[in-house]
């Protein structure tokens, strides 16, 4: 998908990229871009997508809860309910129980929305697991004011365990044990889009052509996805794929706020041989409005969300140079399996009717045909004492 001749516009079998810049009710994103593309004729795909995701006053994230949910864009692990985040409870707190420093716990979570799953662990930790309740401090990296206030009222019973951040990086000293816990989160850091043609590859990159945003291939210039590209596969031409280049910085930023601890990532991936698979011709890349997926990205502008899949082995690979050791990756489905036998042996052993709305929410959250296996989870670890419970090793 990509060189600079008459504006080659991307297409596939089912949509058309190139996109009138006025689509729809024009938006303050429009003109940012127009006037962007008018001083430097194209942008990165990955610059793009941060702007209509991440705009300060513009961008997607800024419509908060209204994205999640019946009435939003798509649905999440824990809109299903609270038995996501009581079975992740139940996960940390057994961790947490090998620490040296009985006296403090840290849960460090990105990407935290509403705060609802923060609520849902909490309460559990509280509830189930008392003296780790006490122990933990809860962090919450957000730098959208308008985000921490919805997130303070959904955690209003627990705000002495909370504190906020702006970001990892503005944490004074790292916290000396702990978690840090993150649930779709990096399919939303940005990408970049190539394309293979004429048997080399080339970027993807933003342009405008006669009042319409269009995707046009250019040659690359970035060593980084130089670099890349030598990992891939032989590939079919015309074959579109995605480059996630924030991942080595976001683990260094993890690697500076912990001394010792887990960091927990679920999200829609794959390991590197599936992302790149050769019938995989499109990539990954998608948007969501109004619960329908497209590959739409050059419209609705800070009106749909925009996300692609997570190779999980650039992630792991990108720990391991950060002094965390991979030591699980497994589906959604068999993870909370795993982390539910407690809760399951309590439930025989109450003498009391199950809690059918709970297990009904794990259901959807293990069956294969719902959101058991369309998420992943890896657990990396740093330092861990040798007793913490380390679950498998993960082959990259």
């Amino acid at each position: 998908m990509m060189n600079n001749s008459p504006a080659t516009e991307i297409t596939d079998s089912k949509n058309h990229y190139s996109v009138p810049a006025d689509h729809a009710t024009p938006s303050c994103l429009d003109s940012h871009f127009q006037m962007q593309l008018s001083s430097s004729g194209a942008i990165p795909f990955d610059q793009w997508m941060h702007d209509c995701l991440y705009h300060p006053q513009w961008g997607y994230y800024l419509k908060g809860a209204q994205r999640v949910g019946r009435n939003g864009d798509f649905f999440t692990s824990v809109s299903v309910g609270k038995c996501f985040g009581m079975l992740l409870a139940h996960r940390l707190a057994k961790f947490a129980q090998h620490s040296a420093n009985k006296a403090n716990f840290s849960l460090i979570e990105l990407g935290a929305n509403t705060g609802q799953l923060a609520c849902d662990i909490l309460d559990t930790l509280r509830e189930s697991f008392p003296n780790i309740y006490q122990q933990t401090t809860y962090t919450i990296a957000e730098h959208l004011p308008k985000m921490q206030k919805t997130q303070r009222q959904t955690l209003t019973k627990h705000l002495s365990k909370i504190e906020w951040i702006t970001s990892l990086n503005s944490l004074s000293t790292p916290k000396p044990f702990g978690a840090i816990l993150s649930n779709e989160l990096i399919d939303a850091f940005p990408v970049k889009l190539i394309t293979r043609k004429d048997n080399c590859w080339e970027e993807l990159l933003v342009e405008q052509k006669n009042d319409a945003f269009t995707l046009n291939p250019h040659p690359i210039d970035s060593p980084e996805l130089l670099t890349f590209i030598k990992s891939l596969p032989e590939l079919p031409q015309g074959y579109t794929t995605e480059y996630r280049p924030s991942i080595k910085q976001f683990t260094q930023e993890c690697a500076a706020a912990l001394d010792q601890g887990l960091i927990l990532t679920i999200d829609y991936g794959y390991t590197h041989s599936d992302y790149y698979a050769r019938e995989r011709k499109a990539g990954t890349f998608h948007t969501f409005h109004n619960h329908k997926a497209s590959e739409h990205p050059l419209k609705l502008l800070g009106q749909q969300d925009i996300t692609a899949h997570v190779d999980f082995s650039q992630l792991a690979s990108a720990m391991i140079e950060s002094n965390f050791t991979p030591s699980y990756f497994d589906t959604q489905a068999r993870y909370l399996t795993q982390h539910a036998e407690d809760w399951f042996h309590s439930i025989e052993n109450s003498g009391t009717p199950p809690p059918f709305k709970l297990i009904r929410q794990f259901q959807t959250l293990t069956h294969p045909t719902m959101m058991g296996t369309q998420f992943s989870v890896l657990e990396c670890i740093k330092n861990a004492p040798p007793e913490a419970e380390i679950l498998s090793k993960l082959e990259l």
